[in-house]
Order: structure tokens, then sequence, then C-alpha cells
């Protein structure tokens, strides 16, 4: 009975056994768990992966911008006693606004002076209701004569030469009225007067505004004139006829046409410029620039040849005159 028994313990401590180490060797079982993982081990001491992250994009506005600055407080602009200033287009070959200001500016004098470049001459109306201290302007092409129009009257000499360059604009308790001068043939006289001392017939290039203010100087002097125009007539001379016995006849030649002022500096009035001689003068109304192509052809023949700076200046004194007389 001992034998049996014993040999029955012994199979029974074999297969102890064998499961034992069966547990032991099958990596995917837990000791004492009857529950199968199938999670894979993780190492504690390697950092986990992380998947690759695409690269920044940059813009222009990727840098730290600066704080928006508090806004500036407003202000008030400057008040003028008056304002003066000129009227025309196109306005920007003109100085006026530097010399006016400058002069003010000098003489301590509590003014300005503008551009107005006015799409339309009947703008005027508009320009003078804007602003109640204007207290004169000047005109420039192309309106020296059809400001006539909207003007209340004209002084005599105005009215005798048919354009205006200079308006005085009078503040009354009924209203605004407009009152038009000319200023261009004084500066015209002042500037060139001594240089036509001896000469006796002048050609006129263009037939606008100042070239009727030349006309009336040059009649004041005594100096015999004809009109020379693209549009011809009876009256006016044509390019084409400038022939060289003509232009020996006439030894003074002005411009008054806007052929060469800036910024069209490469343009010229088509006359015959090899007729010329030393016995020639040939004055532009031009004051920007200096020298026109008009004066510099002509002193390559040895003729004499002054700008438009002086008469300017001239004109501009007298306007200021004007305008600074109390009333009338």
């Amino acid at each position: 009975m001992a034998l049996p028994f014993l040999f029955v313990l012994a199979m029974i401590f074999v297969i102890l056994v064998k499961n034992v180490n069966s547990k032991l060797n099958d990596p995917d079982d837990s000791i004492g768990s009857d529950t199968v993982s199938s999670s894979p081990t993780v190492d504690e001491h390697k950092e986990p992966e992380t998947e690759p992250q695409p690269e920044p994009v940059f813009t222009k506005t990727a840098e730290p911008q600066p704080e928006p600055a508090e806004p500036a407080p407003s202000q008030p602009q400057k008040s003028y006693d008056r304002l003066f200033g000129l009227i025309g287009k196109p306005l920007a070959h003109s100085t006026s606004m530097v010399r006016f200001n400058k002069f003010f500016r000098e003489q301590h004098i509590n003014a300005h002076y503008n551009n107005y470049e006015l799409e339309s001459v009947e703008d005027v109306t508009k320009l003078v209701a804007k602003y109640p201290n204007l207290c004169g302007f000047n005109v420039t092409i192309p309106y020296k004569q059809d400001i006539i129009p909207y003007l209340n009257r004209l002084d005599e000499t105005a009215k005798a030469i048919g354009a205006v360059n200079t308006v005085k604009v009078l503040h009354r308790d009924g209203g605004v009225e407009l009152v038009g001068y000319n200023t261009d043939w004084t500066g015209f006289t002042k500037s060139f007067g001594n240089l036509l001392e001896g000469h006796s017939k002048a050609l006129i290039l263009g037939t606008g505004g100042v070239s009727k203010a030349v006309k009336f100087a040059l009649d004041k002097m005594g100096i015999e004139h004809k009109f020379v125009s693209r549009n011809s007539n009876f009256e006016i001379m044509g390019y084409y006829e400038l022939s060289p016995s003509v232009m020996e006849e006439y030894d003074v030649i002005v411009n008054c046409t806007p052929m060469g002022m800036w910024p069209e500096t490469g343009q010229c009035p088509d006359i015959p410029y090899g007729f010329l001689s030393d016995k020639h003068l040939l004055l532009d109304v031009i004051a920007n620039p200096d020298e026109t192509l008009f004066m510099k052809k002509g002193r390559e023949h040895g003729a004499t040849a002054k700008g438009g700076k002086d008469m300017l200046e001239q004109q501009a004194v007298a306007a200021w005159e004007i305008w600074d007389r109390i009333g009338e």
C-alpha cells in the first residue's frame, strides 16, 4: 500500500514542476494571472519616440511686431489772415508759390500762397466760396482770357489788353467782388525795356493772354510788331512765312508760347534759327527753366537772349501792390 501511494505523489510532483516551467518560459503570460495581455512591454529608461513635425512656415509678419503707437494728438492747422494763390492748368512748372511764401515769411506777413489747379475756369466761383479769406490770385495759362466773364469788373489797363493775370478779391457787406488787372505788361516793360532800346520791329510768337500784354507793352515803347501763329490769317503771320527777309527785318523775337516750358524742355517754337544773327534779340516770357531751348538756339547763332525769370518777379511785385492796397 505504501509503494503505490508514493508513486502517485511522485507523478503529481512531476506534473506541478512542468506547469511551473511552462509559465516561466512564456513571456506573454503574467505569473499569478489568468488574463493574457496583448500590450508590448515598455522600457521605462527609454524616451518615447514622437512623430516628426513639419517645418514651420514663415511669413513677412512672423517676426514680433511692435505695439502700435498711440495716435498723436491732432494739431490745429495754422490759420492765416489772408490767402492768395495761382489758378491755371497745369501748375507744376510754376515757382510763384515758393516766391510769395518766402516773401511773406521774410516780411512777417500773416498770409499764404497756394496753387489752385482748376479743371475748368468756371470752378473759380467755387474756389472763392470755399475760402472766405482769399484776397487775391494770379491767373496763368490757359485762363488769362477765359477768366474775364467771371469777374465783376476790369481796371482800364486790363480792359485795353483783353487779358487778366491778377485778380483782387474784395469782401463787401453785400458779397464778394472780383476785379481784374494785368501786371504782365508791367513785368515785361521793367524786365526787357533796357534791352529793347535801339530795336524797332518785333515778332510776337503766340496769340494767348500773355502775348496781348506784350503787344500792349511794345505799343507803349513805340516798337512795331507782328503776331506769328500756327493759325495764320490776314493779320497774323504763319511760321512758314518767316523768310530770310522777314527775319532780317524783325530783329526782336518774343516767345509767348508755352513751348519749352518745364517739363517739356526739349521743345521750342518752329522758327528758322539759321537766319538769326548777332543783331537779333530773343526774349522768352517762360520763367522755368532759366534757359529755354529757344534761347539756347538763338545764342548759338550769336543772338542776345533773356528769359522770363525777372519778368515773373516784376509782375509779382506789381500784383502784391494791388492786393495790399486798402480798398481800391
